[in-house]
């Protein structure tokens, strides 16, 4: 078996094990046992539970990314695709399940990873959009700013709009479109 074949089935089988499991259960002997492999397999190929969780949310974030190509790329201005793109993310980090649970079961040990310890998942964010953002500004659709800039300033929106309960209900796309499109209107007129 491929090494990358082998991690994908320990991640799927952890991403079961913490479905099922209490909140802050220790799950590397149940992910082997699903996955098939011994215990010290699952650190060599995904490590310890804090690596299980960054390997799991850079997986998630690639397949959301792969998802929402489709909706970035349907527009043609860098404020509709900015406006689509948190709806979008909000919408699919609303509806992924592992992460519905950790929230309200365990809220401790995932918001480090939306707040203080955030920078790998805005990063990764920065590379999957700013590409986005750079085509946008050559296209002439936005000023010659920082993409980086521009990335990580909607990386911490949607990231508080995961995270920070409000007015806004970002449970219904509508609203929270019209809401994004609100705070744009401060600051990029349409």
């Amino acid at each position: 078996m491929m090494a990358d074949d082998l991690r994908d089935r320990i991640l799927a089988a952890a991403e079961l094990c913490l479905l099922e499991c209490a909140p802050g259960a220790r799950v590397h002997a149940a992910i082997a046992e699903r996955a098939g492999v011994s215990r010290p397999t699952v650190y060599k190929y995904v490590g310890d539970q804090d690596a299980i969780v960054m390997a799991l949310l850079k997986r998630d974030m690639a397949r959301m990314y792969a998802a929402a190509e489709a909706e970035i790329t349907k527009t043609t201005s860098l404020r509709e695709r900015f406006v689509d793109m948190t709806v979008f993310v909000v919408g699919y980090a609303r509806d992924h399940a592992l992460l519905r649970k950790a929230l309200r079961e365990e809220p401790a040990s995932v918001l480090p990873w939306f707040t203080v310890h955030s920078e790998p998942v805005i990063e990764l964010g920065i590379e999957l959009f700013a590409p986005h953002v750079k085509q946008s500004i050559a296209d002439g659709q936005f000023p010659d700013v920082d993409p980086r800039v521009i990335v990580e300033w909607c990386c911490r929106l949607i990231l508080s709009l995961i995270t920070t309960p409000g007015t806004v209900q970002i449970g219904d796309p509508v609203s929270l479109r019209r809401y994004v499109e609100d705070l744009l209107d401060i600051g990029m007129p349409r």
